[in-house]
């Protein structure tokens, strides 16, 4: 780990202590625009300086099984960074975000990528997309911003999201995940398990790194 790595993790927990505030005084739709509107990048992903997030979503797309990709969907997509490395592994590449703020930034941000274009969509009501199904699902660095952290959320959750993926299509899902013991690392394990178990879904592979977990997952052809 470099101290560029450390100062990236310092302006994120900054973020994540700022949206925190802003969410009991106004609420989450609120709490994320007024983040976007009062940090340019809350969370320093499209600061080339910060190495971490750009290695970390290297590592995710090389974990990817290797085949064509028509369809891909990013949830929680933020200012559009995966989105847009997403584009050269697939045909079409959506990114969603419950803020519009960011979503309208990702566009300007992505206005040079032809194949990538982006939505603003609430993800405990992301079967109301309307945009039919994926053969690729990027669900990353998200759930554990939800509220209340429930299984009934994450099973909801996870129904719509296997709901929007093609039979046969890949999951990739990937969390923080620390010291296996801490708080954050205990709800992302609680977040890869529940969907581990899912009957319609298989589990092609789980990886650790430091400090996140990666989960691929395939949506069985035939209900499991």
């Amino acid at each position: 780990m470099s101290l560029r790595d450390f100062a990236f993790w310092f302006h994120s927990a900054r973020a994540d202590s700022l949206l925190k505030k802003i969410r009991r005084e106004q609420g989450d739709q609120q709490a994320f625009e007024h983040l976007y509107q009062s940090l340019r990048d809350p969370w320093s992903t499209t600061v080339p300086y910060y190495r971490y997030q750009l290695r970390k979503y290297h590592i995710m797309l090389s974990l990817l099984p290797l085949r064509p990709y028509r369809r891909a969907l990013d949830i929680g997509c933020g200012l559009g960074v995966f989105a847009r490395e997403l584009a050269s592994h697939a045909d079409q590449v959506l990114g969603v975000d419950f803020s519009r703020h960011a979503v309208d930034r990702a566009a300007e941000l992505s206005a040079g990528v032809a194949n990538t274009r982006f939505k603003q969509a609430d993800l405990l009501k992301i079967a109301e997309l309307g945009e039919g199904q994926f053969d690729l699902v990027v669900l990353a660095d998200t759930l554990y911003y939800l509220s209340p952290l429930s299984d009934e959320m994450f099973k909801s959750v996870r129904r719509q999201v296997v709901d929007l993926l093609a039979p046969g299509g890949t999951l990739l899902l990937v969390n923080h995940f620390y010291f296996r013991f801490d708080r954050l690392s205990r709800v992302s394990r609680d977040i890869h398990e529940c969907f581990r178990w899912a009957p319609e879904l298989s589990l092609l592979g789980e990886h650790r790194r430091p400090f996140y977990l990666v989960s691929v997952l395939e949506r069985n052809e035939t209900p499991g």
